[in-house]
């Protein structure tokens, strides 16, 4: 089945990918009801409120995001966006009481990269990334793009001299060689067909010269399930 990406919320088995900002390469942007648990992950500082990467909405208080995508921050500084197609403006700006990072986290191979944040309140039910990887813009609107899972063995084949691809991640490859997941892009959702989240996006070809060719990796939430239902509020 194909999964589709949304860089920065919840997807599916025929995969969609989608993002808001350095978003994904060669998607087209979403319709204000293809991915409405998609949120954009903020950092808040000093100088101002900067997206950061994209996050799935799995109840009405907890974003799943990736571990990669929060280090080093700590909650009062990260800020939720939810209920907008764009990752600047509009929806409504949550602010992060407590970050979770999956245990076996492991920033070498990036196996266990998953962290799950608590919001102050409930909200109401998409990714931001780069969607060219010689510019130094993102684009405002969530992205989205229709991809195609291949097996773990074709992946490892292709990742293996670099970051082997473990039982806790699965792959899938764009329809086109120059279309992918790109920088800010992690954390998003990948879901199928019937709508469930089948992966979090991790690490892609595409923005990468020296890995330009191999297919997007992204962590598998079943890997991770009773960790992620247990920190779910």
């Amino acid at each position: 089945m194909k999964p589709t990406k949304a860089l920065g919320r919840l997807l599916f088995f025929t995969s969609i990918i989608a993002s808001p900002v350095n978003a994904i390469v060669g998607g087209s942007e979403a319709s204000p009801d293809s991915a409405p648990f998609t949120v954009a992950v903020i950092s808040s500082t000093f100088f101002g409120d900067t997206y950061i990467c994209a996050g799935s909405l799995i109840s009405p208080k907890t974003v799943l995001t990736t571990a990669g995508c929060v280090s080093g921050s700590s909650a009062s500084s990260l800020k939720i966006r939810v209920g907008s197609l764009e990752h600047a403006t509009g929806g409504k700006l949550n602010q992060v009481t407590k970050v979770i990072k999956h245990p076996n986290y492991n920033t070498n191979t990036q196996d266990g990269d998953f962290a799950v944040l608590h919001l102050t309140g409930p909200v109401t039910l998409y990714g931001w990334g780069k969607t060219d990887k010689l510019s130094d813009k993102n684009p405002r609107t969530l992205q989205q793009l229709q991809t195609t899972f291949i097996s773990a063995d074709d992946c490892n084949k292709l990742w293996s001299d670099i970051n082997p691809v473990t039982l806790n991640m699965n792959c899938d490859a764009a329809p086109e060689k120059e279309q992918g997941s790109c920088s800010q892009d992690q954390g998003g959702p990948v879901v199928n067909e019937s709508g469930e989240l089948v992966g979090i996006i991790g690490y892609y070809n595409y923005c990468q010269p020296s890995s330009n060719g191999r297919p997007d990796v992204n962590n598998d939430p079943l890997s991770a399930d009773d960790w992620i239902a247990q920190n779910t509020i």
